[in-house]
């Protein structure tokens, strides 16, 4: 076992059950697609990534917010159910899938007790490497090399915590110190895994400014969005495999 073949069976899960992934995802999806297009349509992103204070100034705020909040429940409905079909074999009934909301509900607040805990670890490791570099470290390729230092023991920490999520899916919960447990055998293929999802965003990332920053960039975002998501909740389902189950799915 490598981090190799557990980000490709991350990948081939998605694409081998396409059908299933987009009866899970696929309206959710839309519905936020939807919400994109009305929020950022009106405005003109080209004016405000370039720093017009006249642009800026029109932002609207509050629809904002609520479509990112909506946003990441959706994702977090998506994530359970798909999480369900992985690892229990449930198979979406309709088009639409099923609302299961205390699972939901959980899922979206350990996924923001998850992100408070890395951010915490993160705001350490900044102000420890401003206080021995200064803020000199920040510039350019300096600061590039420092976002990626940072992101990749961030990362592996989420994956390393990352069985909680798939337990709650599945109501089966567990604390962050047994996932941490549970995860420390696969530690060096964890570690692999963080490597290559890291690569594949940066690549995401790289690709971006040749659809610009209006609809077609929007559209590209979310599409691009939407297969980061899968591709990420099959890798926490494969973790929870190696780790909980001690078993691997092809």
């Amino acid at each position: 076992m490598t981090g190799f073949n557990l980000f490709k069976n991350a990948i081939l899960r998605v694409l081998h059950h396409l059908d299933e992934a987009l009866a899970v995802s696929g309206l959710i999806w839309i519905a936020i697609l939807i919400g994109q297009i009305l929020v950022f349509g009106s405005m003109d992103m080209e004016a405000i990534s370039s720093g017009d204070p006249e642009a800026a100034a029109q932002i609207p705020v509050l629809p904002i917010l609520l479509l990112n909040v909506a946003t990441a429940v959706g994702s977090c409905w998506i994530a359970v159910e798909w999480h369900r079909f992985v690892l229990e074999g449930r198979r979406p009934r309709s088009a639409f899938p099923q609302w299961s909301g205390g699972r939901v509900w959980s899922y979206f607040f350990a996924s923001i007790l998850m992100g408070l805990l890395i951010a915490l670890f993160i705001g350490f490791c900044v102000g420890l490497i401003l206080a021995l570099f200064g803020a000199s470290v920040a510039t350019s390729g300096g600061g590039l090399f420092v976002l990626i230092l940072l992101l990749l023991p961030a990362l592996f920490i989420f994956f390393r915590l990352s069985p909680v999520l798939p337990s709650i899916a599945m109501q089966n919960q567990m604390s962050f110190a047994k996932a941490w447990q549970a995860t420390k055998p696969h530690s060096v293929v964890i570690f692999q895994a963080t490597i290559l999802s890291i690569g594949a965003l940066m690549v995401i990332q790289m690709i971006a400014p040749i659809f610009g920053a209006g609809i077609l960039g929007l559209l590209y975002e979310l599409v691009a969005g939407w297969a980061v998501l899968m591709v990420n909740v099959s890798l926490l389902s494969s973790i929870y495999e190696i780790s909980v189950r001690r078993q691997f799915s092809e």
